[in-house]
């Protein structure tokens, strides 16, 4: 019994240690973050850490991969299975999009970017090749599957699929700046971005 529980102990490690490095990027940035304090946060030795990540760098990249890129990756593949109208699945998928990007821990991850993006470009490169490029996959799918089934008119695939996604990076850098003085009711937010969308490319 005690094999299994320290066996599920470490499997869980991963996890751990990524909640409490978005912890310690929320409260001091990315620069200021040390890698002994995320350890304490998570309640492992120092040397503990290294045995998960190399660098502060690798942990970041694993926070937005399991926090985004696997999410939306998933939220694809579902999205595909759908047989749902188009605007039902849509908005399902933008309302994923909102909760994991504007709604959620991941978060801090855009924040560091805002913040510290100049000083670090890798880490601009790595979000763009995880979560951002998972969400237009994503986004792909599903304009290819509603274009399959003649709901889409027959030029949507010719948009730049940035169109889509800016205002889920709008409510996200509004919540980061903006929310308390002006928030966001995100439901209808989404629901007016849905309505934007499908009032677009939707067949007549």
């Amino acid at each position: 019994m005690t094999n299994v529980k320290r066996t599920r102990r470490k499997a869980a490690r991963p996890e751990e240690i990524i909640d409490a490095a978005l912890a310690e990027f929320a409260e001091v940035g990315y620069s200021a973050a040390s890698m002994a304090r995320i350890a304490a946060r998570a309640g492992i030795a120092r040397s503990t850490i290294y045995l998960y990540y190399a660098d502060k760098e690798a942990l970041i990249s694993a926070a937005f991969e399991a926090r985004l890129g696997e999410a939306f990756a998933a939220a694809g593949q579902g999205a595909a299975l759908s047989s749902g109208p188009f605007r039902e699945v849509f908005h399902e998928m933008l309302t994923l999009l909102y909760r994991r990007i504007v709604k959620s821990e991941a978060l801090v991850l855009l924040k560091v970017l805002v913040a510290e993006g100049a000083q670090f470009p890798q880490l601009l490169a790595r979000y763009h090749d995880t979560a951002l490029k998972a969400a237009m996959t994503m986004l792909n799918s599903v304009l290819k599957q509603g274009l399959a089934r003649g709901e889409l008119r027959n030029d949507v695939m010719d948009y730049d699929m940035k169109l889509v996604m800016s205002p889920v990076m709008l409510a996200a850098i509004w919540h980061l700046t903006f929310q308390e003085l002006d928030p966001i009711e995100l439901e209808r937010y989404i629901e007016g971005h849905v309505t934007f969308i499908c009032d677009g490319i939707l067949t007549r």
